[in-house]
């Protein structure tokens, strides 16, 4: 199942999706559906900052987003969780718990 859904916006692409209508699917377009986009699906101040920073673009090649080694930078809630690239200033940031 954790396979399946690190592909999913992968499989949304290959059914005729662009990689943004892809990206929005998992993000703004499911926060309407579950009728929490107040509160979630978008960068916007006041929400819930859940998000993912890479170095790839996932425009090109949206698959990239499934290689965990190309997520750099992961915020939920609004804090950092991993900061695989040293982004963040080391007192913000937060080890990884995947080791």
């Amino acid at each position: 199942m954790a396979e399946l859904l690190k592909r999913e916006k992968h499989y949304l692409v290959e059914l005729g999706l662009t990689p943004l209508e892809a990206i929005k699917a998992g993000t703004r377009n499911a926060a309407e559906l579950l009728r929490l986009e107040d509160h979630l699906g978008t960068l916007e101040a006041g929400k819930l900052a859940d998000m993912v920073v890479t170095d790839v673009d996932p425009l090109e090649d949206i698959s990239l987003l499934a290689d965990p080694a190309s997520i750099g930078l992961i915020i939920q809630g609004g804090r950092p969780v991993k900061d695989l690239k040293g982004w963040l200033p080391v007192e913000t940031a937060v080890p990884s718990i995947a080791g």
